[in-house]
């Protein structure tokens, strides 16, 4: 009788133990296809970030302006965004000889050279031109992009053009933006320097990221994913750039320079090297490393060399800072643009090598 009662028992516990379990994996199944629908659900949601309205894959820079774009209300009522048939930030096309009784001058950079934010008229590189009309800038400006990428874009399609001066404009963020493969989840080349010489680590960048957009950015959805955590938990991954392109992103950045030199020198123009500033520039030390190697490296190799950050600074009472950047990103503002312009045009002229240019 008692031996009747366990067996019962046992059976009992048994065919509880096994809707328990039941229970827990079709919760478990539920719970996880509710995740993954909710998933798919914020992504449909997503609205496209707006460079995707004049950027395009590109295998050795990652990206590049689409030629022959002209979005009117870009950056809201009025404030266009305009491409040539070359890929640049102008209105115009150039011939590759510099016309006749002008100065050309290449502005090289990311989006605070590009103008984010403002009109293609109203970026320090176009408002050089209304300083001193003999001029004429081609904005090479583009959004995102490292020193590395600058300087790819340049010598694949700014050496085409003949000019007098080339602009290399930076913030510190884009000797950062050097150090990994990707920003933002798009492919980016990665240089690395092999017996003194650069390679590309990352060629051709791979194009996923502009197949499928809206799951590049929603990768933040996807990593709230649990099974996905628990993965990366049981098994870390590394990191995603190794410390070697760190270490040498000095070396790198100051080949850079020298090649770049070295180009304009073969073209019979002068470079111009420009740190230019951010907003926390103002307040915060972050720059330092940057700013005072390249004061002493580039001056060792006779490359002109111009830190805004300093008389920036100087300059503008703190009560004013908040007028030449916009809200939201911190580029620079309508503003902005024309001081830093009025502020470049002068640093220039009182520069021997190169106010002889711009006055000749």
């Amino acid at each position: 009788m008692i031996n009747h009662s366990l067996r019962q028992t046992k059976k009992i516990i048994k065919i509880v133990s096994i809707n328990l379990i039941f229970i827990v994996v079709i919760l478990s199944l539920v719970e996880g296809l509710s995740s993954i629908l909710l998933m798919f659900y914020r992504i449909s949601k997503i609205q496209q970030n707006s460079a995707h309205l004049y950027a395009q894959y590109d295998e050795l820079l990652g990206w590049v302006n689409i030629p022959n774009v002209n979005i009117p209300n870009m950056y809201g009522e009025g404030i266009y965004f305009r491409t040539n048939s070359q890929s640049f930030r102008n209105n115009e096309d150039f011939s590759i000889n510099i016309p006749p009784n002008k100065v050309r001058i290449i502005c090289s950079g990311d989006s605070f050279t590009m103008g984010l934010g403002v009109s293609n008229d109203q970026t320090w590189c176009q408002l050089l031109t209304s300083i001193n009309q003999r001029l004429q800038t081609i904005n090479m400006g583009q959004g995102g992009y490292g020193v590395d990428q600058v300087y790819l874009w340049y010598k694949r399609d700014g050496t085409k053009f003949d000019h007098n001066i080339q602009i290399f404009a930076f913030i510190t963020d884009d000797f950062v933006r050097m150090q990994s493969a990707k920003f933002f989840g798009y492919g980016k080349p990665l240089l690395f320097l092999e017996n003194g010489e650069l390679v590309n680590h990352n060629f051709p960048v791979p194009r996923g990221a502009f197949l499928f957009p809206k799951i590049r950015e929603g990768s933040r959805y996807i990593q709230e994913l649990r099974f996905l955590g628990l993965w990366q938990t049981l098994f870390p991954r590394q990191l995603e750039t190794d410390n070697q392109y760190v270490a040498q992103t000095p070396a790198i950045a100051m080949k850079i320079f020298e090649e770049l030199a070295e180009i304009n020198r073969d073209k019979n123009s002068t470079l111009v090297v420009i740190y230019l500033p951010i907003r926390s520039d103002y307040y915060g030390n972050e720059s330092d490393f940057w700013r005072q190697y390249l004061q002493v490296e580039l001056e060792k190799r006779n490359i002109i060399y111009l830190d805004l950050i300093a008389e920036f600074r100087k300059i503008i009472p703190n009560e004013k800072v908040e007028t030449l950047f916009l809200e939201g990103d911190g580029h620079y503002s309508v503003s902005g643009n024309e001081f830093f312009a009025n502020l470049l045009y002068e640093k220039l002229l009182s520069m021997p090598e190169v106010a002889v240019i711009l006055q000749q």
